[in-house]
């Protein structure tokens, strides 16, 4: 009886004990934001979070093809709209955040502070940027591009990577010493005082919505309305523009 008692005793402090697991899928770009969020959510809550990170086109497609995913942060709007309807929540759709680009040069002597004067002016042979086919990032460096007029100038001398997050990897590592990276990317650089930042005119280009969505597979979890809930809060406001995003009003 008592042998009994403790296996009663043992699985029901389990059972207590047990986190629930929430599997949440976020654009490369949101990397260092979500793990800060993560932190601060699990703090508060008796689950744990599982961060899958990748391109949004990347996403998308393992949650086509059925990847056990519960909610999906995206570098844009477009791609969670494309989900079909039945693996979404209808209505569940905002955005969490708006992204900046920025323009990095590993050059430090530059008089230009501003990415189009210095484009024009000067003779670059070889600049990355995300690929505008896949990355919203992507898409507006080579709006900004168009926009001041120098597109036919570097259209043949770009290192396309595969998410922005790449292009930070393709700078970092000197493999190119120039290109167009998130605002929240910066801080990596000024850390080992890393080449020059200049400003990307906000413009020239669309704005970056990146949207968040509660996917089918999430709405039995008991958590993963509250942490859409937690995006929206001023304490996780305040944690995302501290990495260099905007907030929609």
């Amino acid at each position: 009886m008592r042998l009994l008692l403790f296996f009663f005793l043992l699985i029901f402090n389990y059972k207590i004990s047990a986190k629930e697991l929430l599997n949440i899928g976020v654009a490369s770009n949101f990397y260092e934001p979500i793990q800060n969020i993560k932190q601060k959510f699990e703090k508060k809550n008796n689950v744990k979070l599982k961060i899958i990170s990748g391109s949004s086109s990347q996403l998308y497609a393992q949650i086509v093809n059925g990847a056990p995913l519960d909610i999906f942060l995206s570098a844009d709007q477009k791609t969670p709209q494309k989900l079909d309807s039945k693996l979404v929540v209808s209505n569940s759709q905002f955005t969490y955040a708006i992204g900046n680009l920025t323009f990095w040069t590993s050059l430090k002597d530059v008089e230009e502070k501003n990415a189009a004067l210095f484009l024009k002016k000067n003779k670059i042979n070889i600049m990355a940027i995300a690929n505008p086919r896949f990355s919203p990032y992507g898409q507006a460096s080579k709006e900004f591009l168009v926009n001041i007029g120098v597109w036919s100038l570097y259209k043949d001398k770009l290192i396309l990577a595969n998410n922005v997050k790449q292009v930070v990897s393709f700078l970092y590592s000197g493999n190119a010493k120039y290109g167009f990276m998130s605002s929240s990317d910066k801080l990596k650089f000024r850390k080992i005082n890393m080449g020059k930042f200049l400003n990307v005119s906000q413009k020239m280009y669309k704005n970056i919505n990146q949207d968040v969505i509660l996917l089918s597979r999430g709405k039995n979890s008991n958590y993963s309305e509250r942490f859409l809930r937690f995006l929206k809060s001023e304490e996780i406001k305040k944690t995302i523009k501290s990495f260099g995003y905007k907030i929609k009003n």
